[in-house]
């Protein structure tokens, strides 16, 4: 319930769940996201930890539905629910130690990417070379408000993210909303990855909160040359952007934006 208007009315809250992704079987990670894509979430998350680099290396992906969160008295407890799971199965050529290395003992949070990682050598990631790419700032800065009509579930709870993928000349090709700012990155490179893409070399990444090392890595991870967000950069981010090549256009609002050169 909330205030407005002289009143007081019922509101919308975004949804936060667990989910569970399995490799042959085994369990990989535990995410805190938004149900829905859940599929595209598996895929963009095991290719941003290079455990596959293109969608061949699946053999299948598929949904298992969990008992759902937990009633009052469990969650009063403490006691969250099983969730769902993705089960994904992959060829015999998918790197085995990769797998290994991105094996977490507990689980990554709706607000953070990198949580899961048990020493600062886990951050490290093998990025591909960044083919430089010129874009107009004016196209850049209109790329936000282009995703804006897509965000419906912004729209709703005012508590979501979004990523959109776009082409070099401005067309969005997909957008995904959730909780978690990199589950909506890995949604979008998921999709793109499912769809047989191994580089995204002629794409633009647009996010609708802040530009944090996690999510450029992603964007680097899969060679994305152009990165927009709505929120500021952290100089981590900054740095990785720069040294790799990227353009990286942040804080875009109204007439402003700072491009990072």
């Amino acid at each position: 319930m909330r205030k407005g208007g002289g009143g007081v009315v019922s509101d919308v809250v975004a949804v936060e769940a667990p989910l569970e992704i399995r490799v042959s079987d085994r369990p990989l990670v535990i995410t805190m996201r938004t149900p829905g894509h859940d599929e595209e979430l598996a895929a963009g998350f095991l290719y941003a930890e290079g455990i596959i680099t293109n969608g061949d290396q699946i053999v299948s992906i598929r949904m298992e539905g969990g008992s759902g969160v937990s009633g009052r008295e469990e969650l009063a407890a403490g006691k969250i629910g099983s969730g769902d799971r993705v089960l994904v199965e992959l060829r015999d050529k998918a790197k085995a130690g990769a797998i290994e290395r991105a094996r977490r003992d507990f689980r990554a949070t709706a607000a953070c990417g990198v949580c899961g990682k048990e020493s600062l050598d886990d951050l490290d990631q093998a990025l591909p070379p960044i083919t430089r790419v010129e874009c107009a700032i004016e196209l850049l800065g209109s790329l936000p408000e282009r995703m804006r009509p897509h965000q419906t579930l912004f729209a709703a709870t005012g508590g979501i993210h979004a990523a959109g993928l776009f082409t070099l000349d401005g067309k969005l090709l997909s957008l995904r909303e959730d909780i978690g700012r990199h589950n909506a990155v890995d949604k979008v490179i998921g999709r793109a990855v499912l769809d047989g893409a191994e580089s995204l070399a002629d794409r633009i990444l647009v996010v609708s909160g802040r530009a944090g090392f996690e999510l450029v890595q992603k964007a680097l991870k899969a060679a994305i040359p152009v990165m927009v967000s709505v929120g500021a950069a952290s100089s981590l981010a900054v740095d990785m952007a720069t040294a790799a090549g990227m353009t990286l256009y942040s804080f875009v609002g109204t007439e402003r934006g700072n491009l990072h050169v």
